[in-house]
């Protein structure tokens, strides 16, 4: 993760947090916290890239719920007269659209809603760029090792002696 965190937005997430307890949960994001923090791992939304006041508390609010408890599911049940997406136990629903028991909503407007440019932007302008400048070093150290200029034939005629001598 520590890796994968340079080159992409990481939104770490919980899958089948029906299966915890509400405490087991807690201590669980609590020590997925820990764990990120300990050993540097960035997560969206970094704090480096809040530029206004506003964004910043919105992000904040976001930070301390993440990593995301989330339960998946694609059947609907019947609750109170309205359809739910949910899962079924014998203790009863688990409604995934239901804040109070999975954090599928949060993480949704996470991805889709409030931050969906902003997401689209820092994977462009800063992981892309990233990308593209790492792997443009990285030929430009193939050519000097392979001891060929760096520098781009001007219409194709720099080394044309050396091309008119193989003729």
């Amino acid at each position: 993760m520590k890796r994968l965190g340079k080159i992409v937005s990481i939104v770490p997430v919980i899958a089948k947090a029906d299966t915890l307890t509400i405490e087991e949960r807690q201590e669980f994001k609590e020590r997925i916290r820990q764990d990120l923090a300990g050993h540097g791992i960035r997560v969206y939304p970094q704090k480096e890239y809040d530029e206004d006041p506003e964004e910043r508390f919105l992000n904040d609010r976001i930070r301390e719920n993440i990593p995301f408890a989330v339960v998946g599911t694609d059947k609907e049940h019947q609750v109170n007269g309205n359809k739910v997406l949910g899962r079924k136990t014998k203790w009863g629903i688990i409604e995934v659209e239901n804040v109070a028991h999975c954090e599928f909503a949060n993480l949704r407007d996470l991805l889709i809603r409030s931050h969906l440019q902003d997401l689209k932007d820092v994977t462009h302008n800063i992981h892309y760029e990233t990308y593209r400048v790492r792997r443009l070093n990285e030929s430009n150290i193939n050519f000097i090792e392979r001891g060929l200029s760096t520098w781009p034939l001007e219409n194709g005629t720099a080394d044309k002696c050396e091309s008119d001598s193989h003729l």
